[in-house]
């Protein structure tokens, strides 16, 4: 299966995450990195033998963020860890030095450091992997898919994330494919939240990290 392939399917265990062919929302929560596995494990306990509708899941899930919410880090490190194949947890664990685990994680601002990859200034150079820094480290997104036209130029950058409301995509039409994110020709649509383009504006840069460069 290809790193391509995998990342999406990645994405997907959170964004359209499911128990029991019910679609459930993951929360966000500060702190949080339980991997999907661990999230179904801790509803299955919960319900156990008993029948539960898709509305009391939802609602248990809800109103127990630090068992079921995900903050971006937690997000973003699954995501390329699993579709590198252990790639990224080996590189910061030789990085950071110590054994890591995805209750502790990476920081957002190392998912998206200049120390830890190669940072991309157009976005026509952006490929699936990448990250996007916001926040000035304070928040971190990963690319999953990137769309051209038929003369093989972008035209739209597809992201996910968790933040807000919890683990959801976003994307970014391209107008002009030599500027960078933040550039007036790009226009940004994260729906959650109140202004949709407010990830512009608080862009900071675009990594493709090293221990995924060989992916993609």
């Amino acid at each position: 299966m290809s790193f391509l392939t995998n990342l999406n399917r990645k994405c997907m265990e959170y964004t359209q995450f499911t128990y029991d062919g019910m679609s459930i929302k993951i929360p966000y929560c500060m702190g949080g990195k339980a991997t999907p596995a661990e999230i179904r494990a801790a509803i299955s306990a919960w319900v156990g033998t008993k029948s539960k509708t898709q509305e009391e899941i939802q609602e248990y899930v809800s109103a127990n963020e630090e068992i079921f919410g995900l903050d971006c880090s937690g997000f973003v490190y699954y995501v390329l860890n699993e579709a590198t194949g252990g790639a990224v947890r080996e590189y910061f664990e030789d990085a950071l030095g110590g054994t890591l685990i995805y209750r502790n994680g990476v920081l957002a601002s190392e998912l998206s450091s200049i120390y830890h990859g190669t940072k991309i200034t157009m976005a026509k150079d952006i490929k699936p992997g990448c990250t996007i820094q916001t926040n000035e480290g304070g928040h971190v997104l990963v690319v999953h898919s990137v769309n051209k036209n038929a003369a093989g130029a972008v035209t739209s950058i597809v992201y996910a994330h968790s933040g807000k409301t919890g683990p959801h995509h976003g994307y970014i039409t391209i107008g002009d494919e030599t500027k960078d994110l933040n550039h007036a020709s790009q226009t940004w649509r994260d729906t959650v939240y109140t202004n949709p383009a407010y990830l512009q504006t608080v862009y900071t840069h675009t990594i493709l990290l090293k221990p995924v460069q060989d992916f993609v």
